[in-house]
């Protein structure tokens, strides 16, 4: 199939203890549960063998993560992430901008519609949609990045959702919703359409204006409400 043709970009933050976190999700750790020279002590082997392992305390919303419908929706039936279908996770994705776009300030559905047309892109149904303006560059790893971004307006993700018919939308920030947002009009859009988002990406300014494969698949997490993910873009699929 001609992989060594297929240039694969990782849209995936580092997970590491004191990462930033979204307000009232708990801190992110990760320790050293054995390393190769405990094990070699431990007389378990009666070879060279040895092994190094450790350990990751998180929110299932804490590093580069996908939500659940279960997250947003408080119905019985809304699906938890082990539950969903796979091409909330698995689509043709394409990618774009916001080069004006200030912290603190709204993305409207007009603004949305520009860039798109700016590339000569397209939302069709069941895609990913990534955006960025620069969030992650301008304020990571600094308190900041939790505190101060821009957010889409309800139009903007009516349009991105309901209109063009995209499964998922991701973002480089902790939310596609404004930092203070006393509303949260885009995670409504998703309860309400039975969509999801991702958050927290990376690296998206690598593939902003192309199409490729996207891929960030979570992990099987019974009841979750959310997963980190290993989330790429797969060029020249």
């Amino acid at each position: 199939m001609g992989y060594k043709n297929h240039e694969i970009v990782d849209l995936t933050q580092p997970i590491f203890s004191g990462m930033p976190v979204f307000v009232g999700h708990p801190d992110t750790w990760r320790w050293t549960n054995m390393t190769h020279e405990e094990s070699a002590a431990s007389g378990r082997f009666e070879s060279e063998m040895s092994y190094y392992s450790g350990i990751i305390q998180m929110c299932e919303h804490g590093p580069t993560h996908v939500d659940s419908i279960s997250h947003l929706d408080p119905s019985p039936t809304a699906k938890h992430i082990d539950e969903m279908d796979f091409n909330f996770f698995y689509s043709r994705g394409i990618a774009i901008d916001f080069e004006d776009v200030e912290d603190n300030s709204y993305i409207d559905a007009e603004k949305v519609k520009e860039r798109l047309q700016h590339y000569n892109l397209e939302i069709k149904e069941g895609d990913t949609l990534l955006f960025t303006y620069g969030h992650y560059n301008r304020h990571y790893p600094n308190k900041t990045y939790t505190t101060h971004y821009a957010g889409w307006t309800r139009d903007a993700a009516e349009y991105v959702y309901k209109e063009c018919g995209a499964l998922n939308v991701g973002t480089d920030a902790p939310s596609m919703d404004m930092a203070h947002s006393p509303e949260y009009p885009c995670h409504l859009v998703c309860r309400e359409l039975g969509r999801t988002n991702t958050e927290n990406l990376y690296n998206i300014e690598k593939v902003v204006g192309k199409e490729f494969l996207y891929i960030g698949l979570p992990l099987k997490i019974k009841g979750g409400s959310g997963s980190p993910i290993r989330a790429i873009a797969v060029l020249n699929a």
